[in-house]
């Protein structure tokens, strides 16, 4: 049994290291800020800020995890 909870301990951190060497922060600050302007440009910015967060966020979390390859503004 101890070794079983060894086995999934060492799997659940080593996942998580390699997600966590996935993540590029600055691809995610470059895609908010590009996203942040495509917004303002049309409007949603101003007309739905909770929600253009929530799409901002949830795009450039996966844009800087390299689960997608494109997004709203990107130059």
């Amino acid at each position: 049994m101890k070794k079983l909870i060894v086995g999934l301990v060492t799997v659940i951190v080593l996942g998580s290291s390699i997600s966590a060497q996935a993540y590029n922060s600055t691809k995610y600050a470059i895609c908010y800020g590009q996203m942040t302007k495509a917004h303002k440009a049309r409007g949603l910015h101003e007309s739905n800020r909770p929600l253009s967060i929530k799409i901002k966020e949830t795009v450039c979390k996966a844009y800087a995890n390299g689960e997608i390859d494109s997004y709203e503004g990107k130059e």
